[in-house]
């Protein structure tokens, strides 16, 4: 998944851009497999600890009509499968690998005088790419590229109304290059930027639904960033994939939202408020498999984008987080 806009005062430590770390995102399929890459152990279902099929929840992943869909919470072993499982969703379990995943999302303008309102449509791309750099740790990078939508027509558009104050406000798409990064472990996400190695833990629980299993999964928010942000998802894949020790990439759809405080763009001054982001959309297996318009449109004015930046991986980590261990 996004990021949006919004303005931090200059001696913030929060990045320029946060609503839209998703740290999530999709993998190219398979295909390093061929090159040798040894496949991990995984968890199925069975061996969750998650309790045994009775007649409140069947052992088929769904239920003939009239019976009760299996609905349970799902455990692990330890913190180690448990994050097998996360990275499953969120990368891919390979030593090296780049994911893209895709969303369409309406923006809200939440002010206390005012009823909750739609401005605008975006439609979006994140592209990240990421290394095994420890047993269980991955330096992650990511760029995304998201293009205003009419609210009305779905059409690419420049504009909007601000239905708070009923101008018409210029909306730039959003090209974010300056995520610092971030390494995922069992032990949490450490933002690159980080001051000191504070690993942030973030809120998961998987649950089966009938036929899928669900994640879902409360991002944690950096020091330095807004008290006005929170991001949320559910993702989902069919227990059958969940169960293949095959599958390192679970090619999910997922769904989620976000608050976040009013950006520049708006128009909003000093007025007490702030945005809330509904999204939806999924994992794709690379970036051929984006929507023909809004692929079209990423060629002709950020072709760039439309691969991974290695290079970021190539800058040394930051002195302070150097000997972090992995």
């Amino acid at each position: 998944m996004h990021r949006l806009s919004w303005d931090c005062p200059e001696d913030s430590a929060a990045p320029a851009d946060p609503a839209r770390r998703r740290w999530l995102a999709s993998a190219p399929g398979l295909g390093a497999l061929a090159l040798g890459a040894t496949l991990p152990t995984l968890p199925t279902l069975a061996a969750t600890g998650a309790a045994p099929a009775t007649a409140a929840a069947p052992a088929a992943p769904g239920a003939m009509p009239g019976e009760p869909t299996d609905s349970r919470f799902l455990d692990f072993a330890d913190e180690r499968e448990r994050f097998r499982a996360h990275f499953r969703f969120e990368r891919d379990l390979l030593d090296q690998g780049e994911v893209v995943s895709w969303y369409h999302f309406t923006l809200y303008a939440l002010a206390p005088d005012a009823r909750p309102v739609p401005v605008v449509r975006f439609e979006g791309m994140e592209y990240s790419y990421f290394r095994r750099i420890g047993e269980l740790t991955w330096r992650i990078h990511a760029h995304n590229l998201s293009f205003p939508r009419d609210l009305a027509t779905g059409a690419f558009a420049t504009h909007a109304v601000n239905p708070l104050t009923g101008e018409r406000v210029a909306v730039p798409p959003m090209v974010l290059l300056e995520d610092p990064g971030v390494l995922h472990s069992p032990r949490g996400y450490l933002p690159l930027d980080s001051r000191e190695q504070r690993w942030l833990t973030s809120y998961l629980m998987f649950r089966t639904e009938g036929e899928l299993v669900k994640v879902d999964h409360i991002r944690p928010t950096p020091e330095g960033w807004p008290k006005m942000f929170i991001e949320t998802s559910t993702s989902a894949v069919p227990r059958a994939q969940f169960d293949d020790p095959r599958v390192t990439s679970l090619r999910y759809q997922t769904s989620g939202f976000y608050a976040f405080p009013f950006p520049k763009w708006m128009g909003m001054g000093e007025r007490p408020g702030h945005m809330i982001g509904s999204w939806s959309g999924r994992k794709l297996g690379g970036p051929r498999e984006l929507p023909a318009d809004f692929a079209a449109r990423a060629r002709a004015e950020h072709p760039a984008l439309l691969q991974a930046r290695w290079q970021e991986l190539e800058r040394p980590l930051p002195p302070q987080l150097a000997k972090s261990e992995v």
